[in-house]
């Protein structure tokens, strides 16, 4: 009787630890790495100078870059001004301005943004968001 009670028990745990180590589904679990399904987690900061006018959301701001982070070196590189977009949800503060419109060509700016990993590798400069616009006017 032990036995069989020791072989039902060792069977139990067998079927539990192949169930445990089974790999989830391909299209269940983790977000897509790159492109419209991934989930941005890497923070790229820009820093330059506006090229144009803001205006009201949504908008593009055209920004000359200068320096920024570590992911900011390949939009650096890249052709200038790029393409920043500014959504409604963007904050921005220009000397106690928080409209986008209130940005003036020549501004110093620093725009954060997130990106996907997948999406930086090999020097790539995907099309960035900004999260929040931190601008100050040319000094005289």
């Amino acid at each position: 009787m032990k036995v069989k009670a020791l072989l039902f028990v060792a069977t139990l745990a067998l079927l539990g630890a192949s169930i445990a180590v089974a790999a989830p589904p391909a299209d269940k679990g983790k977000p897509a790495a790159t492109g419209a399904g991934c989930k941005p987690g890497i923070a790229v900061v820009l820093r330059g100078t506006l090229a144009g006018n803001g205006a009201a959301a949504p908008l593009t701001v055209q920004l000359t870059v200068s320096g920024g982070n570590h992911y900011a070196a390949a939009f650096k590189k890249a052709a200038q001004p790029l393409s920043i977009q500014i959504t409604a949800s963007t904050k921005v503060n220009r000397q106690g301005d928080r409209n986008p419109a209130d940005l003036k060509s020549g501004d110093r700016v620093r725009i954060q943004a997130k990106a996907c990993r997948a999406d930086l590798a090999n020097g790539a400069t995907p099309s960035l968001t900004a999260a929040r616009v931190d601008a100050h006017p040319v000094s005289a």
